[in-house]
Order: C-alpha cells, then structure tokens, then sequence
C-alpha cells in the first residue's frame, strides 16, 4: 500500500471519527499510547464499571449492558491494555455482578434500551441462548482475569457449554454469534493449547467460519453480507491462516469502494431516529477504517 493511500484514511477519520478511534488510530500508526486510548474509552464507562453511551454506535442508552462492554473488551485485546488498569479491573467487577447463572449468560442489553435512540435489532433482547456476547466475555475473563474470582469459574462454565455448541452444530451460525466464539477461542489459545476438547472445537470452528463467510467479492460492499473480515479482525486469529487468500482479497475489494473521504460507507440503516443515525454512521466510519488499517498491518500489507 500506497503512504499516500494511508494518509487519505487517516485524513478522513479526522473528519468524522470520534476522540476514541483518533487515539486507536495513533497507538497503531504514530506516537500515541495505551494511556491515550484509555482516557478516550473512559467516558463510555459507568460507576458500575460497564460500558455504555453509544460505545456500540448503534444504540445510545447511557446505561450499562454487556453488549457495550463487549466493544470495549475487543478494544482493550487489539492494544493489549495491561489487564491490572483500573478501567478492567472495573469492567470485570462489573461482568461479575451483571452475569445471570439462571441462563449462563450476561443479559446483551439494558432493559429500558428502547427509549434511547437505537436501531430496530436493539429494540429489545434477542435468543437469550445466544453466545452474542457471552462467549466472548467469558473468553475476556478467562484471559484477563483472577482465577481465584467465582466469575472466572462462572465464565469456564460458560466456555464448555460453548465448547458442546460448536461440536454439535449442524446449522450455520448467526455471524454475531460467531464470531463472539471466534474472540473466545482466541482468548483460551495460550492456557487450553493441550485441551483436546478445545482443538476439536478449533477444527470446526474453520468449518463453521467457511459455512457462512460470502466469498462472491460483488458482494461484500453492496449488501449486508458476511465478509470475511466480519468474523476475523486480526492476524494472527483463529481463521486469518486459513481464510489469509480472502482476507488480501477483500483488502483489495475494499480500496475500490471508498467514498469521498476515503472511507467506508455501512451497509445498513435505521430510520426511527435520524440526527442519532446521521452521527452514528460516521462513528462507524471512524471503527471501519481502524478496523481495516489494523488487519492491514497485522496480515503486513501496511507500508508505514
């Protein structure tokens, strides 16, 4: 790539991204630092210790839920924020107290989500079986966490049942779903390396990953379609090895359909509340452009 083309993305996030991904964006290219990421990321935490107000730009209740925790959780992965901060060990405390052991899951969203302003799939809770977000909170916790807490045995409860899922699915999977289990198998990588239950669940996973990635490149930026990038956000991660060929592909795709900022539109829409939709479209310019410079660098197609 092109230092021009670079520049033309970063100059465009300086239009319309928020504070956050201006400081995502300088940890990964330039001089900025965790601590900066960290200051940005505070004002979308609670006293309780969750995350809320439009971390996930598309739904703007203030309040805490397990949805909005989960984006910051991804955040704190991709620029390995030391897990002894404030800022997670708040985020667990908060995990611990909201996780329901009647389901074996944290609840995706607030109960009052529907008088803020939202997209119509955040009216209310989906399939409370669903391993969106559980999965990769429990995933979070088992990385980052205390062994000695009863939320980490709590999430390793969670992980087997994953585990049962993954092995017996038939069906393909809702994206969202996994590719929560895409974040909690990366997550166990290191301490379940030698669990034979966990390389079984890996092996399928690939073929859950290929059940449903789109692979007709026409596609990925016309409609709402699962790209290869929509499960695999990073290199190295469970399926960047295998599906490496696509993800270039799309890379490429991708610098085709820029739009005068030179930036990604989204491919979806709501209509209920439009002055929130106009910002929260341009907040998701400013994560899609992240979101592409960050796996252009780690798949090393990013000239700096």
């Amino acid at each position: 790539m092109k230092q021009i083309e670079i520049e033309q993305i970063v100059h465009g996030m300086l239009h319309v991204a928020r504070p956050l991904e201006i400081a995502r964006v300088r940890h990964l290219l330039s001089d900025g630092t965790t601590k900066d990421i960290i200051e940005a990321l505070k004002p979308f935490q609670n006293a309780d210790g969750g995350f809320g107000h439009g971390l996930e730009p598309d739904f703007w209740n203030p309040n805490s839920s397990a949805t909005q925790t989960w984006v910051a959780c991804n955040i704190i992965r991709d620029h390995e924020i030391d897990q002894m901060e404030d800022i997670v060990q708040h985020l667990i405390d908060y995990l611990a107290e909201s996780f329901d052991p009647k389901i074996n899951r944290w609840h995706a969203i607030h109960p009052d989500n529907k008088d803020y302003p939202h997209a119509p799939w955040w009216q209310q809770e989906g399939r409370i079986t669903s391993f969106n977000p559980s999965a990769s909170l429990a995933g979070f916790i088992i990385k980052y966490g205390n062994p000695m807490l009863g939320i980490y045995k709590q999430a390793k409860f969670v992980v087997e049942e994953a585990f049962s899922t993954i092995l017996n699915q038939q069906e393909p999977m809702e994206r969202h779903e996994l590719r929560c289990l895409v974040e909690m198998m990366n997550d166990l990588a290191d301490l379940y390396h030698t669990n034979h239950t966990y390389q079984k669940a890996k092996n399928k996973m690939i073929l859950l990953m290929d059940d449903i990635i789109e692979k007709d490149r026409n596609l990925w930026f016309s409609a709402y379609v699962n790209k290869p990038s929509s499960l695999i956000k990073h290199h190295p991660s469970l399926g960047s090895e295998a599906f490496f060929d696509l993800l270039c592909e799309e890379i490429d795709e991708a610098f085709c359909h820029q739009n005068e900022e030179h930036l990604w539109d989204i491919t979806w829409s709501w209509a209920d509340f439009p002055e929130a939709f106009s910002k929260a479209k341009n907040d998701w310019q400013g994560i899609i452009a992240f979101e592409y410079l960050k796996l252009m660098k780690d798949l090393g197609i990013l000239v700096e």
